[in-house]
């Protein structure tokens, strides 16, 4: 449905046929969901409700996203935050995207700060701020390239 309102510049919802049409099937590998054009956008949203910015007991940064299992879509988190990490899987149902690393926290950064897709928004969004906060007073992340 998703792409039939793009492909047909849907705005109202009166605009919308009765019966869904499909358009395309589900990607088949992690490229095609990281290619698909609202998906960068929709990590933001799937983010606000699934993912966490967060300070280990080590003070590494992290950032995660976990929800149940879907490989692919994890793989395709992969490809936009541009890391080699590997996805947990947990009692086989539940899969995590987490990074830590200076260049993958900076890569993190880029992604919600600087690259024009839908900002993090309520809760979330004030969370991240104290995230981005902690890692500019961090020895180890002061020298990544912030926000002002």
């Amino acid at each position: 449905m998703v792409m039939y309102i793009f492909n047909n510049n849907i705005k109202k919802y009166s605009e919308l046929p009765s019966v869904a049409p499909v358009i395309k099937k589900l990607p088949t590998k992690a490229l095609e969901y990281a290619n698909l054009p609202f998906f960068k956008d929709w990590i933001v949203g799937f983010a606000c409700s699934e993912g966490s910015f967060l300070m280990k007991k080590n003070n590494d940064g992290c950032f995660q996203i976990k929800q149940r299992l879907h490989l692919l879509l994890f793989e395709a988190f992969k490809l936009v935050f541009n890391t080699t990490r590997k996805i947990t899987v947990h009692k086989e149902s539940y899969a995590q995207f987490g990074v830590s690393s200076i260049s993958d926290i900076q890569n993190v950064i880029n992604f919600f700060s600087f690259s024009g897709y839908h900002p993090l928004i309520g809760l979330k969004n004030i969370q991240y701020s104290g995230w981005l906060n902690k890692l500019r007073n961090s020895e180890r992340y002061k020298n990544l390239k912030f926000p002002v």
